[in-house]
């Protein structure tokens, strides 16, 4: 663009070039581009989700059996703790992994249950992560473990080993035959001679989790699931699985 003043008497004349503004304008647009594009990367750069390894402590709750009896009041809340390790394979896929530490849930020994309860998962997280949330599905095979079940092959002598006759509530696992006046807590079915032994069982869990992000190394993790426990047979009660609702909540380091 091009202003000529005007000589006294005549009028203004004004030479316009828009090729020249239109190259000006053209620069000024790819020069933001440009500036804009290397602070996204920058950005990007310095939140990326590149973390492989993950590892925390948590707080854990498990619904374990007590005085079983089949009836809806079979579970009972036991809190514990526990630790978790995680790696990446990729933002979308990772091996996942945790052990808890239950140290009493209240229940008397039994034929099945009993004790201090230890946990074992391990498996796949699968889900879509952002700087700030993972969003995930857990499938986690693994084991329940009771410390201090009744047996009747329990050598006498032993730690928490017995000799002497043992008895337990008809509640636990009554035969489906059987006819127990109310309340059912004054009738009881002899064990024969007994001792403790520890009990470990096939479990399985499968849930949902979900990752808050506040800084790049550091995460708070929610699961929430359901952890199937195949317990065996006993001579009054076949085979068969029990869910227990699980949650966890945890502090994980990222790197």
């Amino acid at each position: 663009m091009r202003f000529r003043l005007p000589a006294p008497g005549s009028s203004a004349v004004i030479s316009l070039k828009p090729r020249k503004m239109l190259r000006g304008i053209f620069v000024a647009c790819c020069a933001a581009m440009m500036l804009t594009a290397v602070a996204t990367t920058a950005r990007a750069q310095n939140f990326a989700d590149d973390s492989r390894w993950e590892l925390g402590g948590h707080y854990a709750l498990l619904n374990l059996p007590y005085q079983c009896n089949g009836l809806a009041d079979c579970n009972s809340g036991s809190s514990g703790f526990g630790g978790n390790l995680t790696y990446n394979w990729t933002p979308w896929i990772s091996f996942d992994s945790e052990m808890n530490f239950f140290p009493d849930n209240g229940n008397p020994a039994t034929m099945v249950t009993g004790g201090q309860v230890t946990e074992g998962l391990f498996g796949l997280r699968v889900g879509p992560t952002t700087r700030k949330w993972g969003f995930y599905s857990v499938l986690r095979p693994g084991f329940v473990s009771f410390s201090r079940v009744l047996s009747d092959t329990a050598p006498a002598g032993v730690a928490g080993g017995s000799t002497g006759q043992r008895q337990f509530h008809a509640t636990l696992y009554p035969p489906p035959d059987w006819q127990a006046p109310s309340p059912y807590s004054s009738q009881t079915i002899s064990t024969g001679t007994s001792g403790f032994s520890r009990n470990t069982y096939f479990a399985l869990n499968y849930g949902e989790a979900i990752e808050y992000r506040p800084t790049k190394h550091m995460a708070l993790r929610f699961d929430i699931g359901d952890t199937i426990v195949n317990y065996p047979g006993v001579s009054v009660l076949g085979p068969f699985k029990q869910h227990n609702f699980q949650i966890s909540q945890a502090l994980v380091i990222r790197f």
